[in-house]
């Protein structure tokens, strides 16, 4: 049975594959308006990550792009954040404009 993390990190990397190798999902998934309508597409698309990560996923990036600085997690994010673990991706987080954040190009 896999843990919990490993659950996550796989499906992070079918998500990023997928956003790599099909434009047309790539741009629907980013004309999503909420991590509820993501993660219910995700869901469709043999993708299960919970609304509450989305969430966590996007409070991250949010802070990262806030900053001009390198950003460190503190401890606390860290523990929000897939029970530990961080990904940032910057393909991802140009590509979506969920909760309404605005990042940088």
């Amino acid at each position: 049975m896999k843990s919990n993390k490993q659950e996550f990190v796989d499906n992070m990397d079918k998500l990023m594959e997928k956003i790599g190798k099909d434009e047309a999902f790539a741009k629907e998934l980013a004309e999503k308006q909420n991590s509820a309508e993501v993660a219910e597409f995700l869901l469709d698309n043999g993708i299960s990550i919970s609304a509450d990560t989305i969430d966590a996923v996007i409070n991250v990036l949010k802070k990262e792009a806030s900053s001009s600085a390198k950003v460190e997690l503190s401890e606390d994010d860290l523990d929000t954040v897939a029970a530990g673990m961080a990904l940032r991706s910057p393909s991802l987080a140009k590509l979506v404009n969920w909760g309404g954040m605005h990042l940088p190009e």
